[in-house]
């Protein structure tokens, strides 16, 4: 086993530079005891030990060279390098993360009966953001973005709004009752640190990205809407009293070269003032692009 992996890094280690070369070079070595490769910019250099003692081997780079190196096992997957620019830190503009997901409201009173399964959340994590990598593939990320968030009922009393707060009331007598929700749109500035996880479907190894995501709560509304007889009747108010500011607890898991699955809670309650409507706000759903 250990003659075989040696072969073939010491046939891979000689077609490393992005000159051509004419033949590849293989050194075959058996019971190596331990084998040591070290890169650096000016080439690579393999020490064996062995029972008789010890041997170096060099492949050195030229000046000008550009190394695209690859080596994987067992669905590991190293990145690319470039041999005389490598840094220790790489950086790079992104976008990405386009999510879709199911929202609820923990906290919410039971009269509220928002239902999961009918709302929604549309986020777009990173408009626009700057990444930081290590040669390791793991990265810090700081973007701007969009997230707007639906809670919706259906379940026979509807969202009004007094002197500017949100409450929950029947509908009018009579009617035929249809949807109520509250909508709330943010300005998102998410800060977060993806790991790279040792383990995969494919070669392409699973990732965790977690953090905050600052919430700057632009606007928010309630709707409702009933009919009475023929008549499609509305009630729809904006300027509701929405906490400006909220923080969310992220986190994603990235699960194919595509996207993954994301959930967010917020610890802070999504209204101002005292009711027994206030609630947190929690959402878990698909994650594209990230």
């Amino acid at each position: 086993m250990k003659t075989k992996a040696l072969a073939i890094i010491f046939a891979a280690a000689s077609a490393l530079t992005a000159t051509a070369q004419k033949a590849d070079s293989t050194v075959t070595i058996t019971n190596a005891d331990r084998i040591v490769i070290t890169e650096s910019p000016n080439g690579l250099c393999t020490t064996v030990t062995t029972s008789s003692g010890t041997q170096t081997y060099r492949q050195d780079y030229r000046y000008d060279a550009t190394v695209m190196s690859h080596f994987s096992t067992s669905g590991l997957s190293l990145g690319r390098r470039n041999a005389d620019k490598r840094k220790a830190v790489s950086w790079e503009m992104i976008s990405g993360g386009l999510s879709l997901g199911f929202c609820s409201a923990p906290g919410a009173s039971s009269s509220a009966g928002v239902e999961m399964a009918k709302s929604f959340e549309i986020s777009w994590l990173e408009i626009l953001g700057v990444r930081a990598t290590n040669r390791h593939g793991n990265s810090f990320s700081l973007g701007i973005g969009i997230d707007w968030r639906n809670y919706r009922t259906t379940l026979g009393n509807r969202f009004n709004v007094v002197d500017g707060q949100v409450g929950v009331t029947p509908y009018p007598e009579g009617v035929e009752p249809r949807m109520s929700r509250i909508k709330v749109f943010s300005v998102q500035f998410p800060l977060l640190y993806r790991q790279q996880l040792p383990f995969g479907f494919t070669k392409e190894r699973f990732a965790l990205k977690f953090g905050p995501i600052f919430n700057l709560n632009t606007h928010a509304s309630v709707l409702a809407s009933w009919r009475d007889g023929q008549t499609s009747s509305k009630y729809d108010i904006n300027g509701i009293n929405i906490r400006p500011f909220t923080i969310d607890l992220f986190a994603s898991l990235h699960l194919w070269e595509w996207g993954g699955i994301y959930a967010r809670y917020s610890p802070y309650k999504a209204l101002t003032g005292n009711n027994s409507l206030n609630f947190h706000q929690f959402s878990t759903g698909l994650i594209l692009f990230m």
